[in-house]
């Protein structure tokens, strides 16, 4: 392509930006990272408050099958009396 063929394709608008200081960024970029950091202190909370609770559910989970384990085993214990008498 030529210069002139690529000239079509350039913009050479520009934008101004008038009103918005630097402080103006510096204030909200500050305070977007104040929340930031806030979100990830409640997600941490958040993970911690999960992992205990899956704990719990495996503790539950065992504690049920080490049950089921008792009750069948009271189960075959019965079933082979009634079978003797």
């Amino acid at each position: 392509m030529t210069p002139e063929e690529l000239n079509k394709f350039m913009t050479t608008d520009s934008v101004t930006v008038e009103g918005i200081t630097d402080e103006y960024v510096w204030y909200h970029a500050k305070l977007l990272s104040a929340k930031m950091s806030a979100w990830d202190n409640d997600f941490q909370k958040l993970v911690k408050v999960m992992e205990s609770r899956h704990k719990e559910h495996l503790q539950m989970v065992q504690t049920a099958l080490h049950e089921n384990r008792i009750l069948r085993l009271q189960l075959k214990a019965k079933d082979e009396q009634t079978k003797d008498t």
